[in-house]
């Protein structure tokens, strides 16, 4: 009779920390990104704008490539992603992008971390061009594809 209660003592005690742990373990799940982001005259000035994307936040944010290093047929730099919102939120990360070469048009980008809304994200994108013509005229605009997620309780992002 004493090992049924604790059975169910344990089986209780599993049932609440679920419940209290769980949100934050859905928070951080990875979620899917589909965006667009136009580089116009890029590098002179080195910003690029997400002109589409399936998290709110991201639509309008500036990407600024902040210590450029080219390569023969790629370049490589830590980025800043500014949002528009009001609490000037900014997530950090890395892109490199092939301009020449077998994978030209193509990159990956990493964020690792955030401030504001966009604390604690992170995200992994792959970097692809399209039949769109950017707001220049000149290039085209660049497809994002990845995953994202928010290691934090609060995951209103999208």
């Amino acid at each position: 009779m004493r090992s049924v209660r604790q059975v169910l003592a344990i089986l209780a005690l599993v049932a609440a920390m679920t419940v209290i742990s769980g949100p934050s373990a859905f928070a951080a799940w990875p979620k899917t990104l589909n965006a667009l982001k136009d580089c116009g005259t890029f590098p002179t000035p080195p910003v690029c704008i997400i002109t589409e994307s399936t998290l709110k936040i991201l639509q309008g944010a500036a990407v600024t490539y902040t210590a450029i290093v080219f390569s023969a047929d790629h370049l490589t730099s830590p980025v800043t992603l500014r949002a528009t919102d009001s609490r000037e939120s900014t997530a950090t990360g890395q892109c490199t992008f092939y301009f020449a070469g077998p994978t030209k048009g193509n990159g990956h980008c990493e964020y690792w971390s955030g401030t504001g809304r966009l604390a604690g994200f992170s995200a992994t994108i792959l970097v692809g061009t399209t039949d769109t013509v950017q707001s220049d005229g000149v290039g085209f605009v660049n497809s994002l594809t990845g995953t994202y997620s928010f290691d934090r309780d609060d995951d209103d992002q999208d």
